[in-house]
């Protein structure tokens, strides 16, 4: 399937003539993830148009470019990787072939990073080579610098229109300050700051807000029956009452450790492009009694 698309890539290579911009004179903007989508709306408005590569639903670590991406691509003016997810460990250097002048900028610049405990190159959903834990977009304070990233961007694709992104930077910036004051006073008091969940998604999260994540997974990989004992042992020690698991998942395993601790199971989804709802969402679950 990878040589159909790279000779797709070369078709598109000799015939298309790039001009940076849709049919509707928008510039183009690639991404990977779909919350970036609502990055670049909240501020940019309808400046631009977003190509997002990886769609609702589909796997980081598995997801091929369609055609229409393709094409999206090769008029796109700049790529904003979002760092670390696989998709882009993978894919980006054949991104970067299909169109060369497209200058491709990395999100997670000044992000403070989180290193997982790998002994692998790459676990079994495509995350970092290096360790480092990709969902640095799952953090409030985390995406007052991708903000800030995206803003930098764009002041060089319309330096005319300093004022209106100025304004659309500071708006989104009181946004962010609101939601992280919600979900700091949601959280405050909470009886147990630990949780449960299947794949370790929201790491940034959980430092934000001193929480602590245990994961079902272990590097990439489902639970061994070992591993499963143990979550059900720490469940029961700490009076652990919740599984959190994104919606992309299999849930079989997360049942069974419901099933032996009676734990309720809550799905979210990292990659929807209501992010400001789904980060809500999840402090309203960890902690129901503020709602």
């Amino acid at each position: 399937m990878k040589k159909l698309v790279l000779l797709i890539w070369m078709f598109i290579l000799a015939l298309s003539c790039r001009t940076g911009s849709d049919s509707l004179g928008k510039p183009v903007i690639s991404v990977s993830i779909i919350p970036q989508q609502y990055f670049i709306e909240q501020l940019a408005g309808d400046l631009v148009e977003v190509n997002v590569m990886i769609p609702s639903g589909a796997s980081p670590a598995t997801y091929e470019p369609s055609v229409s991406q393709l094409s999206k691509l090769d008029q796109s003016m700049v790529y904003l990787r979002i760092g670390y997810v696989g998709f882009e460990q993978s894919w980006m250097d054949k991104i970067s072939s299909v169109n060369p002048e497209m200058k491709i900028v990395d999100l997670s610049e000044g992000v403070e990073t989180i290193q997982e405990n790998m002994h692998e190159d790459e676990d079994q959903h495509g995350h970092s080579h290096h360790g480092t834990d990709p969902h640095i977009w799952m953090s409030v304070l985390n995406a007052r610098i991708i903000a800030r990233n995206m803003h930098e961007e764009l002041l060089l694709l319309f330096p005319g229109e300093k004022d209106f992104l100025k304004a659309k930077l500071d708006q989104f910036s009181l946004l962010l300050d609101s939601l992280h004051q919600e979900i700091t006073y949601t959280l405050e008091g909470i009886e147990n700051n630990k949780f449960m969940i299947y794949h370790p998604a929201l790491t940034y999260f959980a430092r934000d807000y001193r929480l602590e994540q245990h994961s079902l997974e272990i590097e990439g990989k489902s639970p061994s029956p070992a591993h499963l004992k143990e979550m059900v042992d720490l469940a029961h020690e700490y009076q652990i009452s919740k599984i959190l698991i994104q919606n992309q998942f299999d849930q079989k395993n997360a049942e069974v450790l419901a099933r032996e601790t009676g734990s309720e199971i809550i799905q979210f989804d990292p990659l929807d492009l209501h992010w400001r709802e789904q980060m809500r969402y999840i402090a309203q679950q960890l902690n129901p009694s503020k709602q």
